[in-house]
């Protein structure tokens, strides 16, 4: 039976991406970072974080020690071969073909990529965009060089996560894998950067100076551009952010300031708190993290579940911010189904799940738009590279196709309402939440 083509000839706003982020990598060198999950659990914990130094840092003789000693890039052809019968391995080879042309064998479309990684850095999103047809891609990235990448089409989220975690060493013994230590590293730069703009070396010793440089550089960075926040700290800890009294985290601070061992949460909490409040104020929309983190331990999934969440939101203060919980919160699917219903400033992204799911991914569109008022689902790739960014579009409108047709088959959506829903997940409900114009 033929499926109607309801959204392909629609354009998307991309919810969330990470354009301008990543530098270029080959399909294969996308394929091997997201393998390592086979090689760390093949080898002493010791061993895997050698590994990754080493190829983080370029340091191919101890590469090649450790391939020599303990067979370690063996072990990440394995884990790619494992890896290749994955959608996400045939969605990224789906997005290659689509980006840089249908004709020609696999390595002249390689060499088509390695062209393009060699031109300006936007170059090769810019051709994604037009591909995907998407003329506005919300980025989640520290930075972006505006002589370079189109304000009109890239508009910058940024995580509020850099304020969170001040004097935190970013090391933990009791975790396998990179993630939190990555995660955290990623944190410390941005703070530091934004320290460095106001003449500091390292944050200041009391917890009000540390908060007027907060707010300052919170409203710095919005004037400079930034359309929306985001909170990445599932990564880390759990999401269970609770009201804290001022007292409390100045008390947390200052001791933290002072080198002492306590809880941290009451500090972290109350700058998580205030950065929403900030939020809501001024009507930024806030990005919310839930739901699985990337193939490599590190990250705890139970931090990341979105009930978690509950206490934060009822919090009678942010009842207009605008909250998108991203990802489809896999695998806290309906559950994040459950608090977008609930909630009518909570509102749910699917992005990463148009590369990583095909059947599952319709399952869950077919449930959210049968049960969320039709302003509640937002389209997103979650791409770094351009070769998902085409993919996650292309799957994303097939999904859509597919799951509205069915509906109007079965009499949920007439025809009207199909071709309205289509619109609003691709388009209307992003632009109304960030203010953007056709």
């Amino acid at each position: 039976m033929t499926i109607p083509d309801i959204a392909g000839g629609l354009p998307a706003i991309d919810h969330h991406s990470h354009a301008s982020m990543a530098r270029f990598r080959t399909v294969e060198q996308i394929e091997r970072h997201f393998s390592t999950a086979h090689l760390e659990a093949n080898v002493p914990a010791e061993v895997y974080d050698q590994y990754i130094g080493a190829r983080n840092q370029g340091d191919t003789a101890t590469l090649e020690r450790l391939q020599a000693e303990h067979g370690t890039e063996t072990l990440m052809q394995k884990g790619v071969e494992f890896r290749s019968t994955t959608f996400f391995s045939r969605a990224l080879r789906d997005g290659s073909r689509a980006l840089y042309g249908s004709e020609g064998d696999w390595d002249s479309l390689m060499e088509r990529a390695r062209d393009w990684g060699t031109r300006e850095p936007c170059y090769a999103y810019d051709q994604a965009a037009r591909v995907a047809n998407t003329p506005v891609v919300l980025t989640d990235v520290p930075r972006i060089d505006r002589t370079l990448w189109d304000p009109k089409r890239y508009r910058q989220i940024m995580r509020i996560d850099g304020y969170v975690y001040p004097f935190h060493s970013g090391q933990t013994r009791a975790l396998r894998g990179t993630e939190f230590q990555r995660f955290h590293a990623g944190f410390d730069a941005v703070l530091r950067a934004e320290l460095a703009r106001d003449g500091m070396d390292a944050p200041p010793p009391t917890f009000d100076a540390y908060i007027q440089f907060m707010d300052a550089s919170l409203e710095r960075r919005v004037r400079e551009g930034v359309v929306g926040l985001k909170i990445a700290s599932a990564y880390v800890r759990p999401i269970d952010f609770q009201p804290v009294d001022t007292a409390k985290a100045a008390t947390t601070y200052e001791a933290l300031a002072a080198g002492r061992e306590v809880d941290r949460r009451p500090f972290e909490d109350f700058v998580v708190r205030r950065c929403a409040q900030y939020a809501a104020d001024h009507k930024l929309p806030m990005q919310i993290h839930v739901g699985m983190g990337h193939p490599e331990p590190g990250m705890l999934v139970s931090n990341s579940g979105p009930l978690l969440l509950e206490t934060f939101l009822n919090i009678r203060s942010l009842n207009r911010l605008q909250v998108t919980l991203l990802h489809g919160g896999y695998p806290f699917s309906s559950q994040v189904a459950s608090l977008v219903q609930t909630y009518g400033n909570v509102f749910l992204d699917f992005s990463w799940m148009p590369y990583l799911h095909h059947f599952y991914l319709r399952q869950k569109l077919t449930e959210w738009l049968e049960i969320l008022p039709a302003n509640k689902l937002l389209y997103g790739s979650d791409a770094g590279a351009p070769e998902f960014h085409v993919a996650a579009a292309h799957h994303a409108r097939q999904a859509l196709n597919e799951v509205l047709s069915d509906g109007h088959r079965r009499g949920v959506w007439s025809g009207r309402q199909v071709e309205w829903l289509a619109q609003r997940v691709l388009w209307d409900n992003a632009a109304d939440l960030y203010g953007i114009e056709d």
